[in-house]
């Protein structure tokens, strides 16, 4: 349809010139005639569908900048919703090489006196009998069985061990290594050149006493005596025993070296005996990092607040966001949901002081944005920290009105991660308005489509007007011209 009318209208311009350059038609430009009526009758549509796509486009620039800020302030609470991101308390150790201190948000401040008296030490056996080589010499020429019995009352069936017939002593590791029983063997190298005992296997066990083991075999000549046999040497190199401490004057004793169970929130590492006398740790609160995680949580809130003012008004001069989601409730909505969780309370039987931002000294001021007292921020977050991370990282909490509810970052989180999910609102809402653009931009099309077939018609109706308008001039000349020569031939 297209073509046919630019091909008519081409015909129609062609002709309309022809005339004009005859002399024959009215003299009028009838091309121009024709192009200023279709302008008339176009401009005002294509300016109304334009404004259109210019102000719908102009929304998902602001639903885009909604989500955001939105998605920013998400981040900022984020890490108040995870309680492991609550460093809490600063650790000072008198004897770090000792042991290191590991602490939880359930640490509290204070000061413990430290003894290591004994690590947890695993038991290593190693064969009497040796090999000259490790990877050729055969050990047994059929198959043969060592036994292994755990002293650990939990596990206290032998577990029998077969080891292939022609295996090497790497061979005698790897059926120790498969069993999985709870102990790893490996190939000792004494290094000693042409020694028929250089190569031994040593087997180690896990580090406990109640994890000591015994080993035997059922042929003789690998040697492994963890029983103190009579008239043969014992083979066990290091005895299993217990981790040792004493803390606070009171004497503890573990199978591991890392204890978690001593100091509540607090974890022990242990790596070597104290030297001289009791090591110190003392536990105090550093709220620093906490205050550092509220700034943030204020200055995108504000970032927020800032935007939406923005966003929200027609009259806004900002280039890029000013009046983008004024003609939507998108704007407001948002702002009071949000504003309505920074605000809103979390607390339990055991935390009714601290329920909140504004028990932090979080205030909302008039124009919107939030200001942090930092005075009450330190007096509170020192004095009663584990009430803070609750709040804010807690679960099955009540709120105010004494409704279950989680704690104010683990519910906000949530909802924001709700709101710019691909089902949620935002992205809903961009996406309808790309289709908009979409459907305008068709209607642009088809409107020019329009104009073209008018364009052709009205040159093609105002060339055959020039035409006949042009014979009636030739006409009149004509008459006038044997008028006057009739006139003429009387005045003879």
């Amino acid at each position: 349809m297209t073509t046919t009318a630019s091909a008519t209208s081409t015909s129609a311009s062609a002709s309309a010139g022809l005339i004009a350059a005859l002399g024959a038609g009215s003299g009028m430009n009838t091309q121009s005639l024709a192009q200023s009526l279709v302008d008339a009758e176009k401009t005002p549509q294509s300016k109304i569908i334009n404004d259109k796509i210019d102000a719908t486009k102009k929304e998902i620039t602001g639903y885009s900048g909604l989500m955001y800020v939105v998605t920013e302030v998400k981040k900022a609470f984020d890490v108040l919703a995870d309680p492991t991101q609550f460093a809490g308390l600063v650790t000072k150790n008198s004897q770090p090489a000792a042991f290191e201190v590991i602490t939880n948000p359930s640490a509290q401040p204070g000061m413990h006196d430290i003894s290591v008296t004994n690590v947890a030490k695993p038991q290593r056996s190693l064969t009497n009998a040796g090999f000259a080589d490790s990877a050729s010499s055969v050990v047994s020429g059929s198959d043969f069985t060592l036994t292994l019995t755990s002293a650990n009352s939990s596990s206290p069936t032998p577990v029998a061990i077969t080891v292939p017939a022609n295996s090497t002593l790497i061979g005698v590791k790897d059926a120790i290594n498969s069993a999985n029983a709870g102990v790893t063997a490996q190939i000792i190298d004494s290094g000693v050149q042409g020694a028929a005992d250089r190569y031994k296997i040593m087997v180690t066990g896990q580090p406990g006493a109640s994890n000591s083991f015994t080993l035997s075999s059922s042929i003789a000549g690998i040697g492994f005596n963890t029983n103190s046999t009579p008239g043969q040497a014992d083979s066990t190199l290091q005895s299993a025993v217990n981790a040792n401490i004493v803390v606070d004057g009171i004497s503890y004793s573990r199978s591991s070296n890392t204890i978690p169970d001593v100091v509540p929130g607090v974890t022990f590492d242990l790596l070597s005996e104290t030297v001289g006398s009791s090591a110190s740790i003392q536990l105090s609160r550093d709220t620093s990092d906490l205050k550092t995680k509220i700034d943030k949580v204020v200055s995108t809130f504000n970032d927020f607040q800032n935007f939406i003012k923005i966003a929200n008004d027609p009259k806004s001069s900002d280039p890029d966001f000013g009046g983008t989601l004024s003609k939507v409730s998108i704007g407001k909505t948002v702002q009071a949901k949000l504003r309505q969780l920074v605000f809103g309370t979390a607390g339990s039987t055991t935390n009714n002081s601290v329920r909140g931002l504004r028990d932090l000294g979080v205030t909302l001021q008039q124009d919107g944005t939030l200001t942090v007292d930092a005075t009450v921020f330190q007096k509170v977050s020192t004095a009663k920290y584990d009430q803070v991370v609750s709040m804010f990282s807690g679960k099955s909490l009540q709120n105010e009105k004494g409704a279950p509810t989680n704690g104010v970052a683990v519910s906000l989180t949530g909802w924001v991660k709700t709101l710019v999910s691909a089902q949620g609102p935002l992205l809903q809402g961009s996406q309808a308005d790309s289709t908009k653009v979409t459907k305008y931009q068709d209607d642009l099309t088809k409107l020019q489509t329009r104009m073209d077939s008018l364009l052709a018609r009205y040159t093609k109706q105002f060339a055959a007007m020039d035409s006949i308008v042009g014979k009636s001039n030739s006409l009149k000349t004509s008459l006038t011209s044997t008028f006057d020569g009739m006139m003429n031939a009387y005045k003879k």
